[in-house]
């Protein structure tokens, strides 16, 4: 049986098209059917000390209110809309590529440098990122591919100087419905478990993996070179982020299984 066909003026549909554009944002469970956008007081009130120091310090004003969402305008409605998003090619240059292999400037100046696993993750101790030259910071993305993820312990590190180090090695994703510490501030995305339950419905129990386990922006044209996850508040037991190596998974498949998925 065809479906039924749907006569409308186009008066008539783009009226239509600006009801449904004036519709919030949805969340990402049912639990919630939409979200409050711009400044939030209430939140504000609940950020950890250490967040709120860490601004205070660095002149991010959280007076307003604290995160900030974008306005529901500036939101993709539709799905071609989101598909647009970020889907053309921009000039990049990748910074690891004519690094030194051996990463004598980023190593010389640690106090120490530490592998954790075989195949994924390294520790680089005695350096804070606000103070690499652009040499190491070439040297830390070659590194970065290598290892998958590295970390560095106590950094003194304002948010406008996270800003700055993404900008260096490539254009920043500027998510259009994320949490953000302000408008200014377009490119950081807040990660706050609390608040992510309450106000997206999000989890991150077994039924819900996405979050879970995933990589960032494999949707996009141009997907993500590197992620910088930067904590102010840590608990002290629990709440653990995990990393994988799928390079290193797949390189222990069978030669057959390996042709297989190629």
């Amino acid at each position: 049986m065809a479906p039924t066909a749907v006569n409308q003026e186009p008066q008539e549909l783009q009226e239509t098209i600006k009801k449904l554009a004036s519709l919030k944002p949805i969340g990402h469970s049912k639990s919630t059917a939409g979200v409050v956008t711009g400044y939030n007081q209430e939140w504000a009130a609940r950020l950890p000390e250490a967040t709120k120091e860490r601004f205070a310090k660095y002149g991010v004003d959280i007076s307003h209110g604290y995160p900030y969402i974008p306005e529901n305008e500036k939101v993709p409605k539709f799905v071609d809309e989101a598909f647009a998003v970020r889907n053309e090619e921009y000039p990049y240059v990748e910074r690891g590529k004519n690094a030194d292999p051996e990463k004598k400037s980023l190593f010389d100046a640690a106090t120490d440098v530490i592998h954790l696993t075989p195949y994924i993750g390294t520790e680089i101790v005695g350096l804070q990122l606000s103070e690499l030259t652009d040499k190491q910071k070439d040297e830390l993305a070659l590194l970065i591919a290598e290892r998958v993820v590295v970390f560095f312990r106590d950094q003194d590190l304002s948010p406008q100087k996270q800003l700055e180090l993404g900008k260096y090695w490539g254009q920043v994703e500027v998510h259009p419905q994320a949490a953000r510490p302000g408008p200014e501030f377009d490119g950081i995305s807040v990660i706050w478990h609390e608040y992510g339950r309450s106000t997206w419905g999000s989890s991150l129990d077994f039924k819900s993996i996405g979050p879970g386990w995933h990589s960032d922006l494999v949707h996009e044209k141009q997907t993500a070179g590197i992620t910088h996850l930067h904590l102010d508040s840590i608990p002290s037991l629990g709440s653990d982020t995990l990393w994988s190596s799928t390079y290193g998974a797949y390189d222990k498949l069978s030669p057959a299984l390996q042709q297989f998925l190629d």
